[in-house]
């Protein structure tokens, strides 16, 4: 964040553009299309946002759409609605309902996410804890802690609905997995709950198999 440049707030109320800059606090009700880059201290939204280059903040809140082209960068992201970033996205803490859709490579510390996940890279958090409303998927997923579940509300609220989960490999320390497809899963303590299929299970200390679940190989290290 660029801290040598004075920062003013800037709403925006109704439908509005902006080509962007740097900000202390955004706080935008309705609609507003920011055609560069954004560069502030919060961004509070409640409706939906484009950002056309990059954002960086400090705080995220969304209720609505934010669709950035570019990087997102930030230290924690909260809310209900979708955020989808075209090029990465590294947030400390993630806390939201609805969906992160990302172009390359997700880094975060932690993210507690209920809803859609769709990662064309690598997904990378220490603490993953992901309750299924949709299809998701990511090509790798990192981690210490990897919790996957299917919502139970979902699974009602939706019936038919594919709620699963697919990655080509999954590595952490503790990994608990439901419904999910994989070609290999990795890790210290790994938990295959109901609904899954993986081709190949590497484990160090743990290995549990749900009876509805499809494990082809396993390994241990």
């Amino acid at each position: 964040m660029n801290e040598a440049l004075e920062r003013h707030d800037l709403k925006i109320l109704g439908t509005s553009s902006s080509v962007g800059g740097v900000f202390k606090d955004v706080k935008v009700t309705g609609e507003c299309t920011f055609s560069g880059d954004v560069d502030c201290v919060k961004l509070a939204q409640t409706g939906e946002v484009a950002v056309e280059g990059n954002l960086r903040a400090q705080d995220i809140k969304i209720t609505g759409e934010c669709k950035v082209k570019g990087r997102v960068d930030a230290a924690s992201l909260r809310g209900q609605g979708e955020l989808t970033a075209g090029g990465g996205l590294r947030i400390e803490d993630i806390k939201l309902t609805g969906g992160i859709i990302v172009t390359g490579d997700c880094e975060a510390e932690q993210v507690q996410l209920t809803g859609i996940m769709e990662v064309s890279g690598l997904l990378n958090a220490e603490k993953l804890d992901l309750t299924l409303f949709g299809p998701c998927s990511a090509d790798t997923v990192g981690g210490g802690s990897i919790s996957i579940k299917r919502s139970r509300s979902g699974a009602l609220l939706r019936p038919g609905k594919k709620m699963s989960f697919a990655a080509r490999l999954i590595e952490g320390d503790q990994i608990e997995l439901q419904h999910t497809q994989a070609q290999t899963v990795r890790g210290g303590s790994v938990v295959i709950g109901p609904g899954c299929e993986i081709e190949t299970v590497e484990y160090r200390e743990l290995l549990e198999v749900h009876k509805s679940s499809i494990v082809r190989n396993t390994v241990k290290m």
